[in-house]
């Protein structure tokens, strides 16, 4: 994992400033004069804390059976690296906005009405073929404050411990896609989602009068699908939340809509996928929103 190479960020805390983005971190031709003897060095993002889950009857628990589906659970994230200074001042001021940026309080007051919701992003890069991948993951401080603390001698140097836990433990894209479907009556639509591993839609409907009795929202790739009854609707904007497993029009829960198959596993598998609407009455637009997912 390169994250070392290249900025990052989680809140006000700029991770790497010194670093121009290229990935050349060993070529003084690369690195921004500013922010070499006073930034935070993040020299290691470790990702590889993931919770499985197997979910048995208890019994079955104690007493042995088959293997049942396997699932990911929280995943962990602890960044290791040092706060370098231009004077104690500066020492002190970046130890005490590092307090602050992983302040359980300060992050949960800060992820107020965000989506997903209670996490904030930490932005950052790795390498890939021809250059490198904006990706982000969301999370929260799993240990509260960082593990920051001043000793005898220290110069103008510090180490830092930070902890992260991701509900969600997908690494997205940081760019989100929006794709309006061209044909609602039943063609195909193909999406593409560009990362290694399944990721959900929100899916944006606009009507401007009552909708389909039985509207068949299916994803021919994966062979999932769900209906919606949307013809005791009136016009405004539907959005569908495939990974809550919600619909809302506004801030109005509109769940009773959903008639058949489940949301939650509505997803976008890697690469190309075709997905078919099956009846446009009353509908102006259907707009797929997405972020690549990779493992």
């Amino acid at each position: 994992m390169s994250a070392h190479r290249y900025p990052a960020a989680w809140r006000s805390i700029g991770f790497n400033a010194r670093y121009d983005g290229s990935g050349l971190v060993d070529d003084p031709a690369h690195l921004v004069p500013a922010y070499v003897s006073s930034d935070y060095y993040l020299e290691s993002l470790d990702p590889t804390g993931v919770q499985a889950i197997d979910y048995r009857e208890l019994r079955q628990l104690a007493e042995g059976a088959e293997a049942n589906q396997a699932f990911e659970g929280v995943r962990v994230w602890v960044g290791r690296g040092r706060v370098v200074a231009s004077s104690p001042d500066d020492l002190e001021d970046k130890t005490w906005a590092m307090y602050e940026a992983f302040s359980p309080a300060a992050c949960r007051v800060a992820a107020a009405g965000l989506t997903p919701a209670n996490v904030l992003p930490f932005d950052f890069k790795r390498a890939t073929a021809g250059g490198s991948l904006p990706l982000r993951f969301y999370a929260r401080p799993s240990i509260g404050r960082p593990l920051i603390v001043g000793r005898i001698r220290e110069g103008l140097i510090r180490p830092f411990i930070f902890g992260l836990v991701a509900m969600d433990p997908r690494v997205y894209g940081q760019a989100e896609h929006s794709q309006a479907l061209g044909d609602l009556v039943g063609g195909s639509n193909v999406l593409a989602n560009a990362g290694n591993l399944y990721t959900h839609p929100t899916i944006d409907v606009l009507l401007a009068a009552a909708g389909g009795s039985t509207v068949v929202v299916t994803n021919a790739t994966t062979g999932q699908t769900f209906t919606l009854d949307l013809s005791a609707e009136t016009a405004g904007t539907f959005t569908i939340d495939c990974r809550r497993g919600t619909v809302h029009k506004g801030t109005t829960a509109k769940y009773s809509t959903r008639k058949a198959g489940f949301l939650s596993t509505f997803t976008l598998a890697p690469g190309a996928n075709v997905i078919t609407w099956s009846v446009n009455t009353g509908t102006t637009s259907v707009t797929f929103r997405w972020r690549d997912a990779y493992a």
